[in-house]
C-alpha cells in the first residue's frame, strides 16, 4: 500500500471500535427515522381528471 494515498478499508479495520460504534450509530438513526415517519391507513390523494366537450356537426355520439 502507498503512504499518500487515504484507504478506507484498512482504516476501518485499523479502527475496529470506531467502526462498530458507527455502525450502531447509523442503525440506531436509521430505525429512529423509520419509527418516526407518518404513516396512514388510507392516504388521502386526489384523482385529477377531466371532462371535454366539443361540438362537431355531424358526428355520431360515441
Amino acid at each position: 500500500m502507498s503512504q499518500g494515498r487515504f484507504n478506507l478499508s484498512a482504516l476501518a479495520v485499523r479502527e475496529r471500535s470506531v467502526t462498530l460504534f458507527l455502525i450502531i450509530l447509523v442503525t440506531i438513526a436509521g430505525i429512529y427515522a423509520f419509527f418516526g415517519l407518518g404513516r396512514a391507513e388510507d392516504p388521502p390523494f386526489t384523482v385529477k381528471q377531466m371532462t371535454v366537450i366539443t361540438v362537431w356537426p355531424g358526428a355520431t355520439a360515441q
